[in-house]
């Protein structure tokens, strides 16, 4: 399943709990791509995604970040 996380409009650590949830309800073999436009919140959930053994791609578009993540 492909989805799609927009974060663009949420903060530290709000965005963070946001894609920690969103992430748990996902099974293995899912991809999801989730925008954001903090800095911090980037690295915040890269990080976290990256310590659950996500494969986490990230590219800056314009004035956001797109988190490509597959679980």
């Amino acid at each position: 399943m492909e989805s799609l996380l927009d974060l663009r409009s949420e903060r530290c650590p709000m965005a963070l709990l946001l894609a920690k949830r969103y992430v748990a309800n996902l099974t293995e073999g899912d991809n999801v791509e989730i925008y954001i436009v903090d800095p911090s919140s980037l690295r915040d959930i890269e990080r976290y995604l990256l310590m659950k053994n996500h494969r986490v791609t990230s590219t800056q578009i314009n004035d956001y970040f797109s988190l490509k993540v597959v679980i």
